[in-house]
């Protein structure tokens, strides 16, 4: 599948919150409502959208303290994280080259006690090495209590084949009384007190003209001076974390082969950076069985 500026822009919206400002995208790219939607359904239709999940800020239904947090994980197979971790959200998964200098999965979860959830994916079948980081603390007393046909309108969520079309309706201009209700749950921009959010699975690498690239890097050069050289790139770049206390990940939007051999062209002449690995996003999957357990059982 080939994508434009304007597909990414989409895309990355819908990563990230699961719905798109339209009148925003309007604005800024000069489209119509009608070819966004066509957009996205063809991002549907072809394969690029799998699937819709289901998430869910569980600190603020069950109360008391809580965190968010983000394991990067050196794995030398699949991993059951539903068995793993209880509250697991997210898992982000990468292709490494070669394997054990960036993390091949990226987890996104909920818990009480991140040492625990340490130590339970250290004892993971298939897990090498794995890094926990803390992303979001919460303390919300009390939790907010669902009534049971509050449950019930959750569990819609997981009986209906979901399309972007159905979830902008239901959050821009729902009609029926469970589009109301579900619209008053879920979290957007309009609706900053929605406890769920509807979120797509994405395979990145159904595209063919663009990668969102992780470079592995190791340097003595402080951030602010690689930040400094990597802008000679003229390339959208980031510099993030630092696996295994030593290779430093640096991303890059990737539109063709140019780019990737402009940036390796010009990390090769660098002497004070040396190139150790990459990484390419592959695709995400929205971890949830736990949601519909919980609506299921408290719906009852």
């Amino acid at each position: 599948m080939i994508i434009d500026p304007i597909d990414l822009k989409l895309l990355r919206h819908l990563e990230a919150q699961g719905y798109i400002p339209i009148s925003e995208i309007i604005n800024k790219f000069l489209i119509t409502k009608e070819e966004i939607l066509l957009r996205v359904k063809n991002f549907e239709d072809e394969g690029l959208i799998s699937r819709y999940g289901v998430k869910c800020f569980i600190p603020a239904i069950a109360g008391g303290k809580w965190f968010r947090g983000c394991a990067f994980i050196d794995s030398s197979g699949e991993i059951e994280f539903n068995r793993a971790i209880p509250l697991a959200e997210e898992v982000i998964e990468n292709i490494t080259i070669p394997s054990g200098v960036m993390p091949n999965k990226v987890l996104l979860f909920y818990a009480q006690n991140l040492k625990e959830c340490y130590r339970l994916l250290n004892r993971t079948p298939n897990v090498k090495y794995v890094e926990i980081y803390k992303v979001g603390e919460y303390n919300v007393t009390p939790g907010y209590d669902l009534s049971k046909e509050e449950w019930r309108v959750v569990l819609q969520l997981f009986e209906n084949n979901f399309n972007f079309k159905n979830i902008n309706t239901i959050i821009s201009e729902p009609s029926r009384e469970d589009e109301v209700r579900l619209s008053r749950l879920l979290l957007h921009q309009g609706n900053r007190r929605g406890l769920f959010s509807i979120i797509p699975e994405i395979n990145w690498n159904l595209i063919k003209n663009f990668a969102h690239l992780h470079i592995g890097i190791t340097t003595r050069l402080n951030s602010r001076d690689l930040k400094k050289i990597l802008k000679k790139l003229r390339c959208a770049s980031n510099i993030t974390t630092l696996f295994k206390k030593r290779f430093l990940q640096v991303e890059f939007d990737l539109w063709g082969f140019s780019d990737i051999q402009n940036i390796l062209n010009f990390l090769f002449g660098e002497n004070r950076i040396k190139l150790q690995g990459f990484s390419f996003a592959r695709c995400n999957r929205i971890i949830d069985n736990w949601i519909r357990d919980l609506a299921d059982e408290r719906a009852k």
